[in-house]
């Protein structure tokens, strides 16, 4: 049995760990598929793809839609891996908020947000982690922890 204090306290951080880690595994796994893709297809072939222009929504301008597309595979694979390590946590959640914020905009523009219920789950999860920053089960903790801050 564990002791009253260390109960309270994994009980607290238990839950933003593994939503933590659901956030990174699945941003690992979307980005993955895409950055495999744009490195066997050539740079630029998930913008160009049917993926990203089928969901682009008209009214946004092309001068951003391309770096965005150009960097979504990108960003995907390392903000989710750097969520699963617990590394710069604050901003990698901030980085898969801002993510899901667009992706869910481009999908509520083609009125297709409700069918894809993982934008609406994993964005205010996004937003917790983002507020929340590192817990005790991060790389970032143990850098902090060793620094003496």
């Amino acid at each position: 049995m564990l002791p009253d204090n260390t109960a309270r306290s994994l009980g607290a951080v238990l839950p933003a760990f593994l939503g933590r880690l659901a956030l990174g595994w699945f941003f690992v796994l979307a980005g993955w598929g895409k950055v495999v893709n744009e490195v066997n297809n050539g740079v630029g072939s998930f913008y160009r793809g049917s993926g990203f222009q089928d969901r682009n929504p008209a009214w946004l301008p092309e001068v951003i839609a391309a770096p965005y597309g150009y960097a979504l595979p990108w960003a995907e694979l390392i903000g989710g891996a750097l969520l699963l390590l617990g590394l710069f946590t604050r901003i990698s959640a901030g980085l898969v908020a801002f993510i899901l914020f667009t992706i869910g905009i481009a999908l509520l523009d083609a009125g297709d947000l409700l069918p894809r219920h993982h934008v609406l789950v994993f964005f205010p999860l996004a937003l917790l982690l983002w507020q929340a920053g590192a817990d005790r089960l991060t790389i970032d903790y143990l850098i902090r922890r060793r620094r003496g801050v």
